[in-house]
């Protein structure tokens, strides 16, 4: 075997542990056995999961465990859950776990049809309203129309592949054709920005504006609607066949339970325990 060929051959090996490292059982083996991995590929947004020393904590981490408790309770199997890793590019982690099988991806994922052509998607965890951010200066906007008088000379930067790309695509096609927009691979890497560069707004879901509060960042929330809150969910590849117990669990019984709620203020605060529908 020449150097070029086993260089290949281990490069194809390495590839192979990578892919395994990142996939669990099915939930056909699982009940079939008794028992099972779920491995969960997470990418991280406070309040919801994100690394505290060293391991990942917060709303969707709570929700795992019930859905552990209730498998166990209700259908007598056994699960463990496998952290296998956390994906700090939005469209890397989609990517991911939409080329692998047995993988659940955890974070605040968009439930929408075109995503729905590429994903199985758990029934919704919370909803969730989309808001517009700015540097604590800049100045108030009330509506859509008056968006680039109000903020002459601001950029915006969005995260790659998120659902925010057609809403401020909506604007500069509508309000305002000159505006440059920009993309960062997540919400903290853009407010860390718009902390240092007044110039910048963006748009993203209202837990991201919670945590940037209790970071005490410099940011404020622009008085604009963008309609009904989207509808945030846990996401398999199609090959995946979890979402079957997923629909049993993640029931309106789960999400208006006394628990359920706790773990919402808990991880999210009250403020945000007041505006879930």
């Amino acid at each position: 075997m020449n150097k070029k060929t086993l260089f290949l051959t281990i490069l194809v090996g390495l590839a192979y542990q990578l892919s395994a490292q990142k996939t669990g059982d099915s939930w056909a083996t699982t009940k079939a056995n008794g028992s099972g991995t779920l491995a969960v590929l997470y990418y991280e947004q406070a309040g919801l999961i994100q690394e505290v020393n060293g391991k990942p904590e917060g709303l969707c981490v709570e929700i795992l465990k019930d859905f552990v408790d209730y498998v166990q309770a209700k259908h007598n199997k056994k699960i463990t859950l496998q952290y296998v890793g956390k994906e700090p590019v939005f469209t890397n982690f989609l990517s991911t776990t939409q080329k692998s099988t047995n993988l659940l991806g955890v974070t605040n994922v968009t439930i929408t049809d075109e995503r729905k052509k590429i994903l199985k998607f758990t029934p919704p965890f919370i909803s969730n309203p989309i808001v517009l951010l700015a540097h604590k200066e800049a100045p108030a906007v009330a509506n859509f129309a008056g968006l680039s008088k109000k903020l002459e000379g601001y950029t915006a930067e969005i995260i790659e592949g998120s659902t925010h790309v057609k809403y401020i695509n909506k604007i500069k096609k509508e309000n305002w054709p000159s505006l440059t927009i920009t993309y960062g691979p997540s919400g903290q890497e853009i407010l860390k920005k718009i902390a240092t560069n007044p110039k910048i707004f963006t748009i993203l879901d209202f837990t991201e504006f919670v945590d940037a509060n209790r970071k005490r960042l410099p940011i404020k929330k622009q008085n604009l609607e963008f309609g009904d809150p989207e509808q945030l969910a846990f996401i398999m590849s199609k090959q995946s066949d979890w979402d079957e117990i997923w629909k049993l669990f993640m029931t309106d019984e789960y999400r208006k339970s006394p628990k359920y709620r706790k773990n919402i203020s808990d991880n999210l605060g009250m403020a945000f325990l007041s505006i879930l529908k």
